[in-house]
C-alpha cells in the first residue's frame, strides 16, 4: 500500500527515522473527529449530590500514528474531549494518550510495551471503575512491559512488569497511590487444545507513606473450546503484608471465557483479587465481572451490550462477606447498549444508553451521588 510523502515525513519526525527506513513500513497517520449531543444525570453538577439532567455536546478531535512492518506494530493515539453542558452552561476539557508496541526480536522472542494517561473531569470514565469514588478530577495512569519466549517447542516463558498510578485532586490535597507488579509466568502445551501455567507475582503497593505489599502464587489453565472459542482460568493464594501488623492469604481467581466470530463475538471476565491504586486508600480486595456482546448484522451494522459489576474493600477483607449497605465497602455496576452505523467508510452514527451506579462510598465525601443515566448520538468522522 502506497502512502503519501508527507505521511513518510510526519512519521520519521516522529519515530527519528529517515524517510528512506520508512520506505518498506506501512505507516497511517490517524484522524477522527466525534461529535455527540447527550442527554446526561451528571453528578458532578450538584455538590449537594443530587442528580440533574441536562442536554450535552461533546466535541473530541483524536490523533494518532500507527507504523507496522513484518517485525514491529506500534500504534498510538492522542484525544481531547471538550464538553459543554446546556442547562448550567459550563464546560470542560479532558485529556487521554495511549501507546503499544510490540516487536518480534526473533523466531522464539517477543516484547509488548504499552502506556496510557488519563487526565479526566469524570472518574467513571476510566478503564478501571473502583476510581469512581468522588466527583473530583482524577489523573490516572497504567503501564506494561512483558518479554516472552519459546524455551522448548512446548515451553513458553515470559516476564513482565506492571505499573499503575492514581492522582485524585480533592479539596485540600490527597496523596497519589501506586501499585508496582512484576512477574514471571510458564505456559506448557500439553495438547492444541489446552496449555497449563505457573505463574509468581509480587505487588508493591504505595499510598502517601503507606508501603504495602503482597507474593502471590498461581496455576492457569487454558482451553480452546471451538476455534472461535477459549476459556481461561487462574487461581492460587495470595500472601498480604500490610501496615501495622495486618497480614493475610486472599484467594485470586480469574475466569476468562473468549469468543470471537465473523458475526458474533463474547467476552466474559470475573473474578476476586487484591488490587490498588484507587486514589482514596491503599491495597483493597476486589470482586469484578464484566460483559461484552458484540454482534455484527453486516459490514455496516453492529449492536452492541456491555455489563460490569465490581466490590471492594481494604485488605486484607475488611467487610468481604458483608452484603448489602457497608460504610467500609464500595460497590457499584454499569449496563450499556448500543446501535452502530457505518455511513461509508470514514463515517459511522451511533446511539447508546447507559448507566451507572455506585453505592457504599466509605473513602469519599458523604452524600455524592454517583448514580447517571445517559443517552447519547455519536458521529464518528475520519479524515485518514
Amino acid at each position: 500500500m502506497r502512502h503519501a510523502s508527507w505521511k513518510r515525513v510526519l512519521a520519521a519526525a516522529v519515530v527519528g527515522t529517515s524517510p528512506a527506513v520508512l520506505a518498506a513500513t506501512q505507516v497511517e497517520p490517524r484522524a477522527r473527529l466525534s461529535l455527540e449531543e447527550r442527554y446526561d444525570d451528571d453528578f458532578r453538577l450538584h455538590p449537594d449530590g443530587q442528580a440533574g439532567g441536562q442536554l450535552m455536546t461533546k466535541l473530541t478531535p483524536r490523533l494518532g500514528l500507527d507504523v507496522k512492518d513484518e517485525t514491529l506494530t506500534l500504534e498510538s493515539f492522542y484525544a481531547a474531549d471538550f464538553l459543554v453542558r446546556h442547562g448550567s452552561g459550563s464546560m470542560s476539557l479532558d485529556h487521554r494518550a495511549g501507546a503499544s508496541v510490540r516487536k518480534l526480536l526473533s523466531r522464539r522472542l517477543r516484547v509488548e510495551v504499552s502506556g496510557s494517561i488519563y487526565r479526566v473531569t469524570d472518574p467513571s470514565s476510566l478503564p478501571r471503575e473502583s476510581v469512581a469514588r468522588s466527583a473530583e478530577p482524577v489523573l490516572f495512569g497504567q503501564s506494561r512491559v512483558y518479554v516472552t519466549g519459546r524455551a522448548t517447542r512446548r515451553v513458553d516463558v515470559g516476564a513482565g512488569y506492571g505499573f499503575e498510578g492514581v492522582r485524585v485532586f480533592s479539596v485540600g490535597g490527597r496523596a497519589a497511590g501506586f501499585v508496582h507488579t512484576p512477574f514471571v509466568e510458564a505456559w506448557l502445551r500439553t495438547s492444541r487444545r489446552l496449555s497449563l501455567g505457573l505463574e509468581y507475582r509480587y505487588q508493591g503497593f504505595l499510598f502517601g507513606e503507606n508501603f504495602e505489599q503482597a507474593h502471590g502464587v498461581f496455576a492457569a489453565l487454558r482451553y480452546r473450546l471451538t476455534r472461535q472459542t477459549t476459556f481461561t482460568l487462574h487461581g492460587g493464594p495470595v500472601a498480604f503484608q500490610g501496615e501495622g501488623g495486618t497480614s493475610g492469604v486472599i484467594p485470586r481467581v480469574r475466569l476468562e471465557l473468549l469468543h470471537e466470530a465473523v458475526h458474533f463475538d463474547l467476552g466474559l471476565v470475573a473474578g476476586h483479587d487484591l488490587v490498588g491504586a484507587s486514589g482514596f486508600t491503599n491495597a483493597l480486595w476486589a470482586d469484578f465481572a464484566g460483559l461484552v456482546v458484540n454482534r455484527h448484522f453486516s459490514h455496516r451494522v453492529l449492536l452492541y451490550g456491555v455489563a460490569s459489576f465490581f466490590r471492594n474493600g481494604r485488605a486484607p477483607g475488611d467487610g468481604l462477606f458483608t452484603w448489602g449497605s457497608n460504610p467500609q465497602v464500595a460497590q457499584g455496576y454499569a449496563l450499556g447498549a448500543g446501535l452502530e452505523f457505518k455511513v461509508s467508510r470514514n463515517v459511522s452514527m451511533q446511539a447508546a444508553v447507559d448507566r451507572i451506579a455506585q453505592v457504599g462510598m466509605g473513602e469519599t465525601a458523604a452524600g455524592v451521588n454517583l448514580t447517571r443515566n445517559v443517552a447519547a448520538i455519536r458521529l464518528h468522522m475520519t479524515a485518514w
